[in-house]
């Protein structure tokens, strides 16, 4: 069971992560606020806070104030968090608030597991492509071949807004941050043979 504590100044926001994260039954949200306060080491194994509130963040221990007790997913503006130092170890990842109900469950997922925050980053993203969808495979590829989601909607035959839902979903799976990363695990994946293709058969001709 993974414990999350969360710290997001919109209560709207607020809301819906508290509201996505109980659905999930391997996570226990241990506390939800837009007041930040000093949380003890292993009180949680993840902190979910929004960049706004990181000034204000107690720390553990006198003298550590913003540095969070966990490690941490930081909900920022556009993804990043230049400039900022939490602490060995602490900012697990960052994601723009935009894409945080698609991302967050694996990013806590990810975080709070053993080892380095970013451990094994690239190889989650491969194996994350064997369960991508064959619609969004295909949208993938489009996006690999260097088409925008308005070409890539239109070689398909949808609507863009159906892309932009597609590509969210195959971030969330690769637990890729921009397009480059995208094309990067679809670049390295594992090639697997369709499961409609199969070897062609040799004629055997009786004589």
């Amino acid at each position: 069971m993974v414990r999350a504590g969360i710290f997001v100044r919109n209560q709207l926001a607020l809301l819906g992560i508290r509201y996505l994260l109980d659905a999930e039954a391997d996570i226990q949200v241990a506390f939800a606020t837009d007041t930040p306060f000093a949380v003890a080491s292993g009180t949680v194994d993840c902190l979910v806070l929004d960049l706004g509130l990181l000034d204000e963040l107690p720390g553990p221990a006198p003298g550590t104030a913003g540095v969070p007790a966990a490690r941490t997913v930081l909900l920022t503006a556009d993804g990043t968090a230049a400039g900022r130092d939490t602490g060995p170890d602490r900012m697990g990842e960052t994601h723009p608030f935009d894409d945080a109900p698609l991302l967050l469950v694996d990013a806590i997922r990810r975080v709070a597991g053993p080892g380095p925050a970013r451990a094994g980053a690239g190889t989650v993203a491969r194996q994350g492509v064997a369960t991508l969808s064959p619609r969004e495979r295909e949208v993938l590829r489009h996006l690999v071949e260097g088409c925008t989601h308005d070409q890539a909607a239109q070689r398909i035959g949808i609507s863009q807004h159906t892309v932009d839902t597609y590509v969210k979903r195959i971030r969330s799976k690769l637990g890729a941050h921009n397009k480059a990363q995208l094309v990067r695990a679809a670049l390295t994946a594992p090639r697997t043979q369709s499961a409609h293709t199969e070897p062609r058969q040799r004629q055997q001709v009786e004589i």
